[in-house]
């Protein structure tokens, strides 16, 4: 049976710009389908939790400009269940103002925070660490982080170092890590203790609430007075004003990095960021060449290691390329070395300079 006091909150107002191209800001990666199963990753995301959650307890949270997609994509959404930012104010924010919400219909609820760029092997295993994770943070004042064992040394990610056992597959964190250095991401892998953090978190809406207002004391104006009726009576310029007053800061740094109350599960339900054109590429099948295709009309000559992503109706005839990203979209088409990871930011940053916003 579903349990009237589980939430799930999708994260979903990013634009994405690591996978431009084809992720752009009018239509960023949680509305395409960038793993070629016929339906976005919002849409994907909204599935697979709609598989053990009441509809009515799925809440998405996004930036205005993207309501339009999301009323098309999720028509079955219930109207008051998506939170439309004015403007983006990263992730501390948009949890908090859905914790809000949550707390308001159900002041028992529980909340699994989830992010759309993710894929997920096995949905049995998932489903069941989800719900464990839930009845773990529904009986503690705990602020639960979902980790998995990294298979490679990965600068991209970041590590939650485990502690203390608490219950089975459940520990205290000792240390989180942001994005570290190659030699550090390789010491991490060898060491054992240090888990990928998957950006999935699971707590009481209450407890987060409490935990923000003790260790993050700056949001304490948004926790007091940012309920919905304020956000009701405000102009949307007078909204916009309002939003950029708060801090902007991931969850991670924001908030877990600085509470006392932090710990981490070790899940095996086959997990993938699928962030990056090449996190996108380690995931998805590859042809005998090792070469991804995704929706798209390619032939290849000599052509190994790429991934290829273009517009219905384009062809792209390709030889002799080893590790490439071909991608268009719109008026732009980009052709870059695939394990480059910060060329695609080189290039956006670079149009925005030179070109302006159009292109991006």
């Amino acid at each position: 049976m579903m349990s009237d006091n589980n939430y799930c909150v999708i994260l979903a107002g990013g634009i994405g710009l690591r996978l431009w191209p084809s992720s752009r800001q009018d239509r960023p990666k949680q509305f395409i389908d960038f793993i070629g199963m016929g339906e976005s990753l919002l849409q994907y995301t909204y599935r697979r939790f709609r598989a053990f959650m009441k509809n009515e307890n799925i809440l998405v949270v996004t930036n205005r400009n993207y309501y339009d997609l999301v009323r098309e994509q999720l028509p079955d959404l219930p109207e008051g269940n998506a939170l439309f930012e004015p403007i983006r104010r990263n992730t501390v924010a948009s949890v908090l103002w859905a914790a809000m919400k949550v707390r308001e219909l159900n002041p028992d609820a529980n909340m699994v925070i989830t992010p759309v760029d993710q894929m997920i092997s096995n949905t049995e295993v998932f489903q069941s660490s989800i719900l464990k994770g839930l009845e773990y943070a529904s009986k503690r004042k705990s602020l639960l982080t979902l980790g998995v064992m990294p298979t490679r040394p990965d600068t991209n990610y970041g590590y939650i170092q485990m502690n203390e056992k608490m219950d089975e597959d459940i520990f205290s964190v000792r240390t989180f890590t942001e994005k570290p250095e190659l030699e550090f991401a390789k010491i991490f892998v060898e060491n054992k203790e240090f888990l990928w953090n998957t950006g999935l978190f699971i707590w009481k809406a209450d407890t987060f609430i409490q935990t923000v207002r003790k260790f993050v004391p700056e949001y304490n104006l948004f926790i007091d007075h940012w309920n919905d009726d304020y956000f009701k009576a405000k102009s949307e310029e007078e909204l916009s004003g309002a939003f950029s007053l708060i801090p902007s800061e991931a969850v991670e740094t924001g908030v877990l990095e600085k509470a006392d109350n932090v710990d981490v599960m070790l899940c095996h339900f086959g997990w993938a960021d699928i962030g990056t054109w090449d996190s996108l590429y380690n995931t998805l099948p590859k042809d005998r060449n090792h070469n991804v295709v995704i929706n798209s009309k390619a032939m290849m000559y000599g052509c190994n290691n790429c991934i290829v992503k273009l517009p219905s109706g384009k062809v792209a005839m390709l030889q002799d390329l080893d590790g490439y990203i071909v991608a268009e979209e719109g008026d732009v088409l980009v052709v870059c070395k695939r394990e480059d990871q910060g060329g695609i930011r080189r290039f956006v940053n670079d149009l925005q300079l030179n070109l302006g916003e159009e292109y991006i």
